[in-house]
């Protein structure tokens, strides 16, 4: 975890640069995010924190998308 925007693109440019480009063009990108973690958290806990809030976002997708956003005006529909 990186504290600051500036030092966040920053460590990103550079974890870039210094990135396989066979990896690269396999699909491995590094990626900036905003979480509520503090800085120094535990890898493995920050891993098991993402992937709950990842599986907490697909579900209320997955509800969103059963159930309908408005009731349609036309009976036909």
């Amino acid at each position: 975890m990186i504290r600051g925007k500036q030092n966040a693109e920053l460590g990103l440019k550079e974890y870039e640069d210094a990135q396989d480009s066979s990896d690269r063009h396999e699909g491995w990108r590094y990626f900036i995010e905003r979480i509520d973690l503090k800085a120094g958290t535990d890898p493995a806990e920050a891993s098991r924190h993402r992937q709950t809030e990842l599986e907490g976002r697909e579900s209320k997708a997955l509800r969103d998308a059963e159930t309908p956003n408005s009731p349609s005006s036309d009976p036909k529909r």
